[in-house]
């Protein structure tokens, strides 16, 4: 019985997380469990939610009935409410490859900083090895939505 508790337990697992570390970063996933983003998958696509309305009530976000493997251009859908746009619609991808991870710009404006170093937008490299407790921003060395990528799965 307790081999498959664990068995249980590892298959409810994600493989790895993004937590969030501000007001910001916090808001920018109202939709995720908890507050965090589980990875269990990859590639795992992250980007802006462009499904924003208002009405006399204030903004919400218009339903999206179901995410086809197909059509969907991200695995999670961030909420951007900065001024100056740092989330693009499709901003980064993480990768999982033998024992590494993997992180690409794709092609966002604004790049995405790792320990405060800018990867893509302006800058000419697109990707970088992401490593347990590594700090990322969605967009400039100046963004708000700040994230701890966690290893929870080690191979």
């Amino acid at each position: 019985m307790l081999k498959s508790k664990r068995d249980i337990i590892k298959s409810l697992t994600p493989e790895a997380i993004l937590v969030p570390l501000t007001k910001e970063a916090t808001n920018s996933v109202a939709q995720c469990q908890k507050g965090i983003i589980q990875i269990s998958e990859f590639p795992f696509k992250l980007g802006r939610e462009l499904r924003i309305g208002e009405n006399e009530r204030g903004f919400f976000i218009k339903l999206r009935f179901r995410k086809s493997e197909v059509n969907s251009n991200n695995d999670i859908y961030l909420i951007d409410n900065s001024r100056n746009t740092q989330i693009a619609k499709e901003h980064f991808q993480i990768e999982k490859t033998n024992n590494f991870f993997l992180l690409k710009d794709r092609g966002s404006k604004t790049g995405t900083t790792i320990n405060d170093i800018t990867y893509g937008g302006s800058e000419s490299d697109i990707e970088q090895v992401l490593n347990d407790g590594d700090i990322i921003k969605v967009g400039s060395s100046d963004s708000e939505y700040k994230f701890q990528f966690l290893v929870l799965k080690e191979d």
